[in-house]
């Protein structure tokens, strides 16, 4: 699906877009404050609590309806009141500082530089928050929001337990069902329609325990694991295919056993990192892992992970993030491309993300159509080089404002 140039623009979007350009740039200084003001908060994951009292500050000043937290935390802003009910999302917490000596600039400082602002979580994803915030805001000071009621969401949770937030919001906040749900992920204004899934398996063998200094004793765990390691190498040629997304993949990553270096190892775990395609579910995950481990005895689950919101809420569940796959005609994707055209002239390429994102949960599990559009750059995400370009960034602000009027000419027919 790529970059096609015959689409026939509605009059109503085309005023539309020439509204969003010719206003956006006076936003574009607020904007750019709000996000360096973000980047300067430390969020790691379970700590967004000052970036999310921010975002709400800023949709409280931008004029949004029903501004308020979730329970797990999450920002919540309104504009519009149309039927149809789009959620707007993008998150606030960010990977975690490996070395800051190899950062071009300090982490928590933004720096403008050649155009582009640098700094912690630019990329992934805190510049994705400010187009959705400044893109609904858009929306509602030029009355583009057309046939829509437009959430936006500074999520919470996403780095390590992608979905998780989202789950709670719609499934125990008496949230509304969105009709469709749009994640200002890294694109680099380009829009994804779906990314491979993820959860973590653990493998288990036991052994017998016994002085290191008479090891016949014993029944060594770790060395019953090495068969089991072979194994589980061996079943990645054969796992799950998806056209569009490709192959499923299965890595160990982990090995762990007793800390105790004088004793034989009673018990050997191998964690992995498992890949998935549409449709995988942990039963099925595990049944085919079982079947390759079980007769050299070990034993494969899905462990559940822990999750504590900032606010204290326990949202531990099992560590599985279902892949998904927006159908290719489908009219979120034909309002993306028609709002893209109207603007720029072009319909963008329509690809697939190589990580993973709330999505898991919007369309892996609630099989809410969910189609992704940011200004970000993958190649920089979780990299000392974290940035977003500020001209792209405008641009984001116009596709948020401008896709209520696509999406309501698209559903209406």
């Amino acid at each position: 699906m790529g970059d096609q140039t015959n689409l026939e623009i509605p009059d109503q979007l085309s005023r539309a877009a020439t509204l969003a350009k010719d206003a956006a740039p006076a936003l574009a200084n607020a904007q750019i404050e709000y996000l360096s003001d973000i980047i300067r908060l430390k969020t790691y994951t379970g700590e967004e609590g000052p970036a999310v009292e921010r975002t709400l500050e800023e949709m409280r000043s931008g004029g949004f309806d029903d501004v308020r937290s979730a329970s797990a935390g999450d920002a919540l802003g309104t504009v519009g009141s149309g039927a149809y009910h789009l959620l707007y999302d993008a998150h606030l917490d960010h990977n975690e500082i490996a070395d800051e000596a190899e950062w071009p600039y300090p982490p928590l400082e933004p720096t403008v530089a050649n155009g582009k602002l640098f700094g912690l979580g630019a990329s992934d994803c805190k510049a994705g928050v400010a187009s959705i915030v400044y893109g609904a805001r858009l929306a509602a000071q030029l009355d583009l929001t057309a046939g829509c009621t437009i959430t936006v969401q500074g999520a919470t949770l996403e780095e390590d337990a992608e979905g998780f937030s989202m789950r709670h919001l719609m499934e125990s906040d008496d949230f509304p069902r969105p009709d469709a749900v749009l994640l200002a992920e890294a694109t680099d204004l380009t829009l994804r329609r779906g990314h491979r899934g993820r959860c973590e398996v653990r493998v288990k063998v036991r052994g017998k325990s016994a002085h290191a200094s008479t090891p016949e004793l014993g029944d060594n765990a770790i060395l019953k694991m090495r068969p089991i390691l072979d194994a589980l190498e061996a079943m990645t040629p054969g796992l799950p295919t998806n056209e569009a997304l490709g192959s499923g993949t299965q890595v160990v990553t982990m090995i762990e056993g007793p800390r105790t270096p004088n004793s034989v190892p009673s018990w050997c775990e191998a964690t992995i990192d498992r890949r998935l395609t549409p449709g995988e579910t942990p039963e099925s995950v595990t049944a085919e892992i079982n079947s390759v481990v079980g007769s050299l005895g070990g034993v494969a689950v899905v462990p559940n992970q822990k999750v504590t919101s900032w606010t204290g809420l326990d949202l531990s569940g099992p560590a599985f993030f279902p892949g998904w796959l927006l159908d290719a005609d489908d009219p979120l994707i034909e309002a993306g491309r028609l709002t893209c055209a109207a603007l720029w002239g072009h319909a963008p390429p329509v690809d697939i993300w190589k990580f993973s994102t709330n999505g898991t949960y919007s369309a892996g599990e609630a099989d809410i159509p969910t189609l992704g559009f940011g200004p970000m750059e993958e190649q920089y995400v979780h990299t000392a080089l974290d940035q977003v370009d500020l001209a792209k960034l405008l641009k984001a602000v116009m596709f948020y404002a401008v896709l209520p009027t696509a999406y309501t000419l698209v559903r209406s027919g």
